[in-house]
């Protein structure tokens, strides 16, 4: 995020995190919201939000007690439960280290975003359904049902996003 112009709001901060919500609100699957976490600096979380809120069914985390945000994120990569899901929009080159050494999905905020913007959302290849299924003969079922005990598998994902870095591409682009 660029620092604010003379004469800015005095709550510029708050009004780019917001923007920044909105906009992915606005551009991301309900099932891809649900699985993403956005992680702020903590210098100054909104009033009454220690370090974490829900927005749009998104995780929105402040680094409280963290040095940057990206220690927090670094933090949440090695604690994740499976890492190969997950998909870290970043251009730290350290965040993308930590991403690739547990064998997550590390991109940068630029090429992300782009694509993004373009109806594109790029992430993690995620793990197959292990379900156990059981085999039916072609006579149990008509041709072309599913069998009732297939489960459906839809899509999985916990995005990692360094908003500083990616405000700084929507700054640039100018995505309404």
């Amino acid at each position: 995020m660029a620092p604010p112009s003379r004469g800015a709001s005095p709550n510029w901060l708050h009004d780019e995190r917001q923007l920044l919500l909105n906009r992915l609100s606005e551009h991301l699957t309900d099932p891809i919201r649900s699985r993403t976490c956005v992680v702020f600096d903590a210098r100054n979380p909104p009033h009454g939000v220690s370090d974490q809120m829900i927005f749009a069914d998104m995780d929105v985390r402040f680094a409280v007690g963290y040095p940057e945000a990206d220690d927090l994120i670094e933090e949440l990569i090695f604690e994740h439960p499976n890492p190969k899901s997950l998909t870290v929009v970043s251009s730290d080159h350290r965040l993308h280290a930590a991403a690739k050494r547990k064998k997550a999905l590390p991109i940068d905020s630029d090429v992300w975003l782009d694509a993004l913007l373009d109806g594109h959302i790029q992430m993690a290849k995620l793990p197959k359904a292990t379900s156990k299924r059981k085999r039916h003969k072609k006579s149990d079922r008509k041709s072309g049902e599913p069998s009732a005990d297939a489960s459906p598998s839809g899509p999985t994902l916990d995005a990692m996003l360094e908003t500083e870095e990616l405000q700084k591409w929507l700054d640039q682009y100018g995505s309404d």
